[in-house]
């Protein structure tokens, strides 16, 4: 009799089974068959159209860049400011060039100043950092030092070459500002800085052996004391005249 009611109920589940099946097996095939078109949407169409996509805007930035080096400034700026404009992952390597362009073409260091503080930033990617760290430099003759500070932001704590590069621009401005403790330190610490490039070890050297050392306090001048007097000097003798 067991064998009976287990016979029974497989056919009851295979029963209810193929009814789910029927009433499921479009949605299954409909969904199969958007997957397959998915992957074959993105393998044959939107892949190729990416990487010709790509390849147009590398192009793009080449033609830019022959026309600056070639002297061809408003060509060269108005192709470069498309790439920036455009938000794409050569924006922040377009905006140096156009930097370049702004300065070279027009001698326009705020605009350049502008265009690299536009992209740059401490959290992104290496050319960011960078653009961050030359709209800085541009700008370092007219910030005072806690804002040259607050624009380098992390990038000034790094242990990495750019923060070596910011550290250094930091102790140029207090050096600048009459702030002669603080360069000293700063150029003190670039000295024994592991990350920092050779280039500026060696100029913090140079500004250590330049910049003059401060005492640590104003020695005394010792007050002039009037000469002894000599009570037994001798005095002039009277005479009996």
């Amino acid at each position: 009799m067991t064998d009976i009611f287990s016979e029974v109920d497989q056919n009851v589940r295979e029963e209810r089974i193929a009814s789910l099946w029927q009433r499921w097996r479009p949605f299954v095939y409909g969904a199969v068959v958007v997957l397959i078109g998915s992957v074959a949407v993105n393998e044959f169409i939107l892949k190729p159209q990416a990487a010709s996509a790509r390849a147009a805007r590398a192009l793009e930035l080449e033609n830019a860049v022959t026309a600056l080096e070639d002297g061809r400034y408003e060509e060269a700026q108005a192709a470069l400011k498309a790439i920036v404009d455009s938000g794409s992952k050569l924006a922040p390597l377009a905006a140096h060039y156009l930097a370049q362009t702004q300065l070279e073409g027009g001698g326009d260091a705020a605009a350049a100043a502008d265009t690299l503080a536009a992209v740059g930033g401490t959290e992104a990617g290496p050319y960011e950092r960078l653009a961050l760290l030359k709209a800085a430099y541009f700008r370092a003759d007219t910030l005072t030092l806690p804002e040259l500070e607050t624009t380098l932001g992390t990038l000034a704590t790094e242990e990495t070459a750019l923060g070596a590069l910011s550290r250094e621009l930091i102790a140029a401005k207090a050096f600048a500002v009459g702030d002669i403790a603080r360069a000293r330190t700063e150029y003190n610490r670039l000295k024994f800085d592991a990350a920092a490039p050779e280039g500026v070890i060696q100029r913090a050297e140079l500004a250590l052996d330049a910049i003059p050392v401060l005492p640590d306090a104003a020695p005394e001048t010792p007050a002039p004391t009037e000469a002894p007097t000599d009570a037994t000097a001798e005095q002039p003798q009277e005479t009996g005249q």
